[in-house]
């Protein structure tokens, strides 16, 4: 079980919660973000994230997903949004969006090295992996920060076309021989016993 609660500067991670439906439709009905995800649809009406909240507590107790709200250090206001899944039945484990004006901050970055280090540290995986689209470097460069190497490409369906996507991946045994792992094992540790904090 991961801890409900993190920080990792310059985020926070967080449970959404019923009030951030409104936020999450405006994050994420921007195109240019939608287009930039496997998954979400454009248009994206705010039932659409009422109902992807209200399926996160479930999902949470039965370890199937984890899904924190991205908020800024010592802010409520969401930025975006990671998930967890320990076990896929199709797809990757991680997945994760930044809204629009919040680009190029280091947010996802830093989330998705936190979930990482909790990952790896509090729940017993093996592996890693994560996928994009192709033509979003962006995401590309913030996997190769967290440690994640290309496995593989290839062709999936996307918004009614064929479009290429990347895979990438990271082995438990690959995390704990990064130069910083070593720091950051320890931090995701306390997660458990720090009131869900680490930092």
């Amino acid at each position: 079980m991961l801890p409900e609660r993190a920080l990792s500067i310059p985020v926070a991670l967080r449970p959404f919660e019923a009030a951030d439906a409104p936020r999450v439709a405006a994050l994420v009905g921007e195109r240019a973000v939608a287009e930039m995800t496997g998954l979400i649809p454009h248009p994206y009406p705010e039932s659409a994230a009422e109902a992807w909240i209200a399926a996160q507590v479930p999902d949470r107790a039965a370890g199937r997903r984890y899904t924190y709200a991205i908020t800024p250090a010592g802010d409520t206001m969401v930025v975006g949004a990671i998930s967890l899944r320990p076990s896929p039945t199709e797809r990757e484990h991680l997945g994760y969006w930044i809204g629009r004006s919040y680009w190029g901050r280091g947010y996802a970055t830093a989330a998705a090295s936190t979930v990482i280090a909790l990952a790896f540290t509090l729940l017993d995986l093996d592996r890693l992996t994560a996928s994009r689209l192709t033509k979003n470097a962006a995401s590309g460069r913030v996997l190769e920060k967290c440690g994640l190497k290309l496995l593989r490409t290839e062709e999936r369906a996307h918004r009614g076309m064929d479009e290429a996507f990347c895979v990438h991946g990271l082995t438990r045994d690959e995390w704990l021989a990064l130069s910083d792992a070593s720091a950051m094992a320890p931090q995701a540790a306390l997660a458990a016993g720090n009131s869900g904090q680490i930092g």
